[in-house]
């Protein structure tokens, strides 16, 4: 046994050392392990490896079984060939396939005109609350510019001192004017029918008002008539509550009465162009 130096580390080993015993390097490569040669079974010669007989006895090769760890063999798959469909068959699975894209596009129409109709129900119930709204502010403003007027000359006749029969109650309570008007004012507004009346009037306000919240979210084709519908909504709102709350002198109230009853009846004939009133 001789002694050769490690290639890794240069130090002296066994040159029958399979690992340096210092460093532990690998110093003899394994060999692929060989083939085992093939002996013939009746005379045990040496067979090579691509004989079908053995040359010594002339005793016939037997098949090897395949060794473990040898490559499996390939497997080639062939296409499965789908049976052809007569004439018959066709027309079948075609009219099957044709009433099934019928069925599909009835189902789509139905829901389609489900939703136009639904669309246009919708359409019509907002026209019918804009005209609902516009009739009833219109009916509410008649009854406010009745009390109005009242209060005016109820206001006007106590202080000029001027009779008339509608007035005359409030104003001459005892037979002669009274000397504040505020009182006359008073006695008109502690009246239980005149006291009916304002009372409707707010009534009417809240109706209005709870219609116009709904109408908040037009439709496309109602947007300028929604538009048009909350000027006249705010023309009547004013207009109801000067009248509700009398306030100022006799020249102021009148004026802003009458100013804000022409903006009314302006606000509802640019309404009427929309709901054909």
């Amino acid at each position: 046994m001789a002694l050769i130096p490690c290639r890794n580390c240069g130090k002296d080993v066994s040159d029958k050392a399979k690992v340096c015993p210092h460093c532990g390097a690998q110093l003899i490569e394994e060999q692929a392990e060989q083939p085992q040669p093939l002996l013939c079974e009746e005379c045990g010669a040496e067979i090579p490896p691509d004989a079908e007989a053995c040359p010594n006895c002339g005793c016939p090769v037997a098949q090897q079984e395949e060794q473990p760890g040898e490559p499996p063999q390939k497997v080639e798959l062939t296409a499965v060939k789908l049976p052809k469909l007569n004439a018959h068959t066709k027309k079948l699975v075609l009219g099957g396939i044709i009433a099934a894209v019928v069925i599909i596009l009835a189902i789509i129409l139905i829901v389609s005109q489900q939703r136009k109709s639904a669309a246009a129900q919708l359409s019509a119930d907002y026209g019918e609350n804009l005209e609902t709204i516009t009739s009833m502010i219109l009916t509410s403003a008649v009854q406010t510019e009745d009390a109005g007027q009242l209060i005016r000359n109820v206001w006007y006749n106590c202080i000029f001192e001027e009779r008339d029969n509608e007035t005359d109650p409030y104003t001459r309570p005892n037979g002669y004017f009274l000397d504040d008007f505020n009182e006359a004012l008073a006695a008109l507004f502690a009246d239980e029918e005149f006291n009916q009346r304002l009372q409707g009037i707010e009534t009417s306000q809240d109706s209005v008002t709870g219609i116009m919240r709904e109408l908040g979210n037009p439709p496309a084709e109602y947007e300028e008539a929604y538009q048009a519908g909350r000027e006249l909504y705010d023309a009547y709102m004013e207009f109801t509550n000067l009248v509700l709350n009398p306030s100022g002198n006799l020249q102021t109230f009148t004026a802003n009465f009458n100013d804000a009853d022409s903006e009314l009846l302006n606000c509802y004939n640019a309404m009427s162009l929309y709901i054909g009133g």
